[in-house]
């Protein structure tokens, strides 16, 4: 995949105050790093990167982080973590990552279901999704958007692991015998026939009491004629 654009601006004053009048202005305070650099503070566009948010839908991305006019030299860097307002779901934050051109990087890449099982259908199965992404280590440029697990052979019962998925580049980092995908039957209990098997041996529960009872009152009346 192509590298995500990405507008930076630098910003010297830092704090809580200057972080609200920072979002006020329509800008996200964020934070780049790396292992070569030191960490720098920078500002994005609030509504550009939405935008750029709306457009991944949680796909995995490499950022080209443009500072001023476009290079080719631009640095490139992950997205570490994005911090949000748990009742407005407003970002506050972002932190990025640079990362080494040339160089592999671990990253999580999101699992895409595809393909239709006749047999699934027909079972009324369910398609459980137990792990939505996984890591991979991979060249920057070279890192998917998401990867494919087709699901058009399994059957009712199957599973897929990290271990079936074949990755289209680099190499698989999550572990191989954790589930991705559960293929499930819902069992299904027939209640009424549990409630009347219930009735019948309290019915005859009953009647062995009623027999009991009548035996005892026999044997009394004996030992009266006695």
């Amino acid at each position: 995949m192509g590298l995500v654009n990405i507008e930076i601006s630098p910003r010297t004053a830092k704090g809580k105050n200057e972080n609200r009048r920072t979002r006020a202005a329509g800008k996200i305070p964020a934070v780049v790093y790396g292992k070569d650099r030191a960490a720098g503070m920078y500002e994005l566009d609030a509504k550009s990167f939405q935008k750029i948010l709306k457009k991944l839908a949680g796909r995995a991305a490499i950022f080209s982080l443009i500072e001023g006019e476009t290079t080719g030299d631009d640095s490139i860097a992950l997205m570490r973590e994005i911090q949000r307002n748990p009742c407005t779901d407003e970002i506050l934050h972002v932190d990025l990552m640079e990362v080494p051109r040339g160089k592999p990087v671990t990253v999580a890449v999101s699992i895409q279901i595809v393909g239709e099982s006749a047999a699934i259908i027909a079972a009324g199965a369910a398609v459980a999704l137990v792990m939505d992404a996984v890591e991979i280590s991979c060249l920057p440029r070279e890192l998917p958007e998401y990867i494919e697990v087709d699901i058009s052979e399994l059957s009712e019962f199957d599973k897929v692991l990290v271990g079936d998925i074949k990755t289209p580049v680099g190499e698989m980092i999550s572990d191989p015998e954790a589930l991705v995908v559960n293929i499930s039957v819902p069992q299904e209990m027939d209640l009424g026939e549990e409630e009347e098997e219930e009735v019948v041996e309290g019915e005859e529960g009953a009647e062995g009491e009623e027999g009991a009872e009548g035996e005892g009152e026999e044997d009394s009346d004996d030992k009266k004629e006695d």
